[in-house]
């Protein structure tokens, strides 16, 4: 099944990312994750969670204590969630250089071939920057709309599986385009690809969602998103060959 094959290149990514010949590549992206999650949990989610704390405990008579819990509750897990989203989003703009590197040497190792060491780091910063800022064109307006129709009466009852369904859309191009574009092809032309595969592609977003939502182990999950992500692109690549 190709939603099957897609997970299973995700935890085939995880593998070999800890491999002895990637596993060099993993520490700067995963040290940034590590800070960024850490500034962002200081920064915004912590004071964010007091400041609705604080609102809650003022606003809310006494008799409803049992309500304020069960929001308190939620909010933090919001939040949290969040914070992880956003340190996630951090991670992938600032070590865009070196999450392609580690692509390029995935594509090299997969490929057993003895290819040339991976670009020099100053020579990529501008165009992988470049990059992700190209797929964040693609995300957030996408993401707004999808904002606007949860508030739709109705159509919002569906929109948790909306939410979930593009969400493992966007990480299949989010990961997948660090090796399309080491190939030099335009972002459209990985979301094209991509589309040719779908289904594999969903399986592998999927499974990349679910483990970017858990505490701590999303520093090592982006490196190993991005491997698999070079082995989805390897496999579409394989089907459709030039």
């Amino acid at each position: 099944m190709p939603l099957l094959h897609g997970g299973q290149l995700f935890l085939s990514g995880l593998q070999l990312a800890l491999s002895p010949e990637l596993r060099r590549y993993i520490i700067v992206p995963a040290t940034i994750g590590v800070l960024a999650f850490s500034f962002t949990l200081i920064l915004v989610v912590i004071p964010l969670a007091g400041e609705t704390s604080a609102w809650l405990q003022e606003n809310l008579p006494d008799w409803l204590g049992w309500l304020q819990t069960m929001l308190l509750i939620a909010v933090y897990i919001t939040l949290g969630l969040a914070g992880f989203w956003l340190s996630s989003l951090i991670v992938t703009l600032v070590a865009a250089p070196f999450l392609g590197q580690l692509a390029e040497a995935t594509w090299a190792l997969s490929h057993a071939t003895n290819q040339a060491a991976p670009a020099n780091l100053l020579t990529t910063v501008g165009s992988s920057i470049g990059r992700e800022l190209q797929k964040l064109r693609y995300h957030i307006p996408r993401l707004l709309g999808l904002f606007i129709l949860s508030f739709v009466p109705g159509l919002n009852l569906f929109m948790p599986l909306l939410w979930f369904g593009f969400s493992a859309w966007l990480m299949a191009a989010q990961f997948a385009d660090y090796a399309s574009e080491n190939q030099q092809q335009s972002f459209r032309f990985t979301l094209q690809q991509l589309a040719g595969a779908r289904a594999r592609a969903l399986g592998f977003g999927v499974c990349v969602s679910f483990t970017l939502a858990i505490p701590f182990l999303n520093f090592l999950v982006i490196p190993a998103a991005v491997v698999g992500g070079t082995l989805l692109w390897q496999s579409i690549n394989e089907d459709n060959p030039s």
